[in-house]
C-alpha cells in the first residue's frame, strides 16, 4: 500500500523535480556550455562581453565553475545519494524546487547584474538549505560516516561568501588565495566519492572479481588529503608554508596513485562509462603533482597545474558521473553512445589544450582559451540534449524518483 500511495503521490510531481540529480545535473550543464561560450567569446576579443560577467570576468568565471556549476553538480549527487544511504526518500516537489530557483536565480543575477548584496544573498542561500535536506536524513539514520558532507558544503558557503566580499570590496581582493581553498575543498569531495565508487563500478562493470578497499591505503590515501584542506584553509606561516604546501600536494598524489594502480584501469577500456571515471581521476592525481612543483619549484605554471585538476579533473569526473547516474536513477541500461562518448573525448581534449598545448606554444595561448572553453561547450551541449529526455521524464520502470 505504500508503495501505491508513494506512486501517486510521485505522478502529482512535475518528473525533472522527482529527485535532486534531474535538475541540477540538466541545469548545471546547460549553463556550464552557456558560460563557457562566454567566456571563449570574451577571450576571442571579437565581441565586448565584460559588462555582462558581474563587471569582473575572471572573478566571474572562477566562481560560476567553482560554486555556480561545480557546487549544483555536487548537490545533486548528494541529494540523491541520501536517500540509497539512509533509505529515506530524497527532498523532491516543491522544497527541490526552491532549492533550485535560488540557484537558477543567482546565476541569471551573476551574469547579468552588477556586484550587489542582494545578488550575494540570494547566491549564499540555495547551499545552505540543501544541506539543511542532507543533514536531516544523516542524523535521523545515524549516517555518521556521511555526515562529514555536512561541514564540507558549509565550509564552501563560507568561501562563497568570502568570494562575494571580494567582489563587493569588504575584503582584501585574493582570487588565487580563496579559489585555491575551494578548488581543494572540491577535491576532497572528488577523491573521497571517487574512492568509493570507482572501484565498485569496475568490478561490476567489468564482471571481474570485486576490487577490495584495503583499509591502510584508504587512510594512506585520505590523510594527507584532509592535511592539504587544513593546509590551505589555516593562516599557516610564509616559512612553514612554503615546506608543508607543495610536500601534502605531493603526498596527496602519491597516495592516490598507490590507490588508483589497484583499480584494473585497462581492463576498463572498452567501457566508455569507465574509462572515463579513471582518466579523470588520473587527471587529479597529475594536477597535485603539477601543483606540488609548482610550489616547491615555481617551474610548472600555477594555471595550468590548476586546471589539470579542474577541468580534467573534477569536469571530466563529474561529466562521467551524471552520464552514469542519470542512467541509474532513471531505470535505462548502464550504456553510453556515441554522442557522449564523443563529449568524453571533447572534454579531455579541452583538458590537454588548456594545459599541455599552453604549455608547449605559449604563443597560442589566446587561442588555447578559446578552443578550450568552445570544446568544454561542446561536451556539455551533447550532454544537456541527449539526457534531456531522460532526465525530464518519469523512469521507465515505473519506479519513483
Amino acid at each position: 500500500m505504500m508503495q501505491i500511495l508513494d506512486n501517486e503521490k510521485e505522478q502529482r510531481i512535475l518528473p525533472i523535480f522527482r529527485l535532486a540529480f534531474r535538475p541540477f545535473f540538466l541545469g548545471a550543464s546547460i549553463f556550464s556550455a552557456i558560460a563557457m561560450i562566454i567566456w571563449a567569446i570574451f577571450w576571442s576579443g571579437t565581441v565586448d562581453v565584460s559588462m555582462l560577467m558581474y563587471g569582473n570576468p575572471i572573478w566571474w568565471h572562477s566562481h560560476e565553475m567553482l560554486i555556480g556549476f561545480t557546487g549544483a553538480i555536487i548537490i545533486g549527487f548528494l541529494l540523491t545519494a541520501v536517500q540509497n544511504w539512509t533509505g529515506n526518500p530524497g527532498v523532491r516537489g516543491w522544497p527541490l524546487a526552491s532549492i533550485f530557483l535560488l540557484w537558477a536565480i543567482a546565476r541569471v543575477g551573476l551574469l547579468f547584474g552588477t556586484a550587489n548584496i542582494i545578488w550575494m544573498i540570494i547566491d549564499l542561500a540555495w547551499v545552505p538549505l540543501a544541506t539543511y535536506f542532507l543533514a536531516k536524513p544523516l542524523i535521523l539514520r545515524k549516517q555518521w560516516n556521511n555526515l562529514f558532507f555536512v561541514p564540507l558544503l558549509l565550509l564552501m558557503t563560507l568561501l562563497n561568501a568570502y568570494l562575494h566580499f571580494m567582489v563587493l570590496g569588504f575584503v582584501d581582493f585574493d582570487l588565487r588565495g580563496v579559489s585555491l581553498s575551494v578548488v581543494t575543498v572540491i577535491s576532497v569531495i572528488v577523491l573521497v566519492v571517487g574512492g568509493r565508487v570507482i572501484p565498485f563500478f569496475t568490478w561490476r562493470g567489468t564482471d571481474t572479481a570485486q576490487i577490495t578497499r584495503v583499509k591502510a591505503i584508504e587512510l594512506l590515501a585520505m590523510i594527507p588529503s584532509w592535511l592539504l584542506l587544513a593546509n590551505v584553509l589555516l593562516p599557516i606561516p610564509d616559512a612553514i608554508n612554503q615546506v608543508t604546501l607543495p610536500a601534502l600536494f605531493f603526498a596527496t598524489g602519491l597516495t592516490h596513485l598507490i590507490r588508483f594502480v589497484r583499480w584494473r584501469t585497462f581492463q576498463t577500456l572498452k567501457t566508455p562509462l569507465l574509462w572515463s571515471l579513471h582518466a579523470a581521476y588520473l587527471f587529479m592525481i597529475i594536477g597535485m603533482f603539477m601543483l606540488g612543483f609548482h610550489f616547491l619549484t615555481g617551474d610548472i605554471s600555477y594555471s595550468v597545474a590548476l586546471h589539470f585538476i579542474t577541468v580534467g579533473g573534477i569536469s571530466c569526473m563529474i561529466l562521467a558521473m551524471i552520464s552514469r547516474v542519470s542512467l541509474g536513477h532513471t531505470g535505462r541500461s548502464l550504456q553510453a553512445g556515441r554522442w557522449i562518448i564523443i563529449a568524453f573525448l571533447a572534454l579531455i581534449i579541452a583538458t590537454l589544450v588548456r594545459t599541455v598545448i599552453v604549455s608547449l606554444v605559449p604563443t597560442m595561448i589566446l587561442n588555447s582559451y578559446v578552443i578550450s572553453a568552445v570544446l568544454w561547450a561542446v561536451a556539455y551541449t551533447i550532454f544537456s540534449i541527449v539526457y534531456f529526455p531522460i532526465l525530464t521524464q518519469p523512469r521507465v520502470d515505473g519506479r519513483p524518483g
